[in-house]
């Protein structure tokens, strides 16, 4: 009778330690969410025009400096508040950059890796700057406006 006290309480004792650590595995796992490669703050660093642009050189000139700042609860686009964001990623290839934008991936620097697009739509209305975002990790980042494409930096 005695080795069965105790193996109930040696079972009750490490089943209350077991499902302790089991709850805190389920919490820790289900809270860490890595953000987006995307999210955090980029810098406007060269602007290119490739054909017919809506804006003059000395206009997309003026665009370098900017910063666009990219949260999954929030944007700032170049002093515009994008309220409640909603990203669209979709991955395309070079095939596709020339149909869509009429110009060749590999003039703006991609490689013939996968290139994806995130397009961003805001709750308060059609943001201007910053609002399509074509890049490879860790290569080259892009946002398209008015037929300009202005190479993005993040920043650490």
């Amino acid at each position: 009778m005695n080795i069965l006290s105790h193996l109930k309480r040696f079972w009750r004792f490490h089943g209350l330690i077991a499902g302790a650590i089991s709850i805190s595995v389920l919490t820790l796992g289900c809270a860490v969410q890595d953000p987006a490669f995307f999210e955090g703050t980029w810098v406007v660093t060269q602007a290119y025009q490739p054909g017919i642009s809506a804006h003059s050189a000395t206009e997309a000139n003026d665009v370098l400096g900017s910063s666009l700042v990219y949260h999954a609860d929030g944007a700032q686009l170049n002093q515009q508040a994008c309220e409640s964001p909603t990203y669209t990623e979709e991955n395309i290839d070079s095939d596709q950059i020339a149909t869509s934008f009429k110009i060749e991936g590999n003039a703006l620097g991609f490689d013939d890796g996968k290139i994806t697009q995130v397009e961003l739509s805001c709750a308060n209305g059609p943001q201007a700057l910053g609002s399509v975002l074509l890049f490879q990790e860790h290569n080259v980042a892009y946002t398209v406006f008015d037929g300009t494409f202005f190479r993005i930096e993040k920043t650490l």
